[in-house]
């Protein structure tokens, strides 16, 4: 079997704190504004006054909830956290040890953020139709940028579906780096008989932030709908998710 190399040239090298000037994209991650929602219900603590919290909207929505367990600290914690990080949602994507080699002692904070970035995970699942009409649903689109858009190795999440478009499962394939994904298409259609899916859905993140899909990426779809078409399972999309773009190989008409 083929391995699965995509997006040879998007690159993803990591700049720090490059998203933090960018306002028209931090003002959509979907992580700030579930954050952000969070901490406006739960509390009545304003760590900036309004104009300020505007200019910084990133340091505000975290600093608002890292308040919850250490207010005296939340100003220079998320400052630290941002630094280092560049953005709430690659943030969410570290590992707690990660977390706490920039919080050092503050132990309860980096739980409060895993456990907050897993239930908003979780809250966007839920809101996933039990019917996708689609691979390009709004729902989909909007819980994959939150899984896998800020994510700084390329990954895949596959879609499990029955006769009915109905979502049986979802799992995440390969191993990957910066640059690229390996993947075997015999792990995915094996898991595909297993759950006895009559359709998949691809999807795989660019960390470089470019949806144009690579030579590989096409040279893979291809290969794996022919086997598809063998098993009678449909492809119906594949996709490539960025913090804040997407694209559509249905779409595309390559599929």
């Amino acid at each position: 079997m083929r391995s699965f190399a995509p997006n040879d040239s998007a690159g993803g090298s990591y700049r720090k704190a490059a998203r933090r000037n960018d306002p028209s994209k931090s003002l959509y991650d979907h992580a700030n504004r579930f954050f952000l929602s969070v901490v406006d219900r739960a509390s009545g603590r304003h760590i900036l006054p309004p104009e300020k919290a505007e200019e910084h909207r990133d340091g505000y929505v975290l600093a608002q909830l890292i308040a919850v367990v250490a207010p005296d600290e939340a100003l220079r914690l998320s400052n630290e956290l941002l630094d280092e990080f560049g953005s709430i949602g690659r943030m969410l994507g570290e590992s707690e040890a990660a977390l706490l080699r920039v919080l050092g002692t503050h132990g309860a904070v980096a739980c409060l953020l895993k456990a907050t970035g897993k239930f908003m995970l979780a809250n966007l699942h839920d809101q996933l139709p039990r019917k996708l009409i689609s691979g390009t649903d709004r729902g989909l689109i909007e819980y994959l940028q939150a899984r896998m858009g800020s994510r700084t190795t390329e990954i895949m999440r596959v879609m499990f579906l029955d006769s009915s478009n109905r979502l049986l499962s979802e799992q995440e394939f390969g191993a990957g780096s910066p640059q690229r994904i390996f993947v075997q298409p015999r792990s995915i259609l094996k898991r595909a008989l297993e759950l006895d899916a009559s359709g998949i859905i691809l999807a795989h993140n660019h960390p470089g932030g470019n949806v144009t899909p690579s030579k590989s990426d096409i040279d893979f779809t291809r290969s794996i709908k022919t086997l598809c078409l063998e098993l009678e399972i449909r492809l119906h999309d594949h996709l490539i998710i960025t913090n804040d773009r997407w694209t559509s190989f249905r779409k595309l008409k390559i599929i």
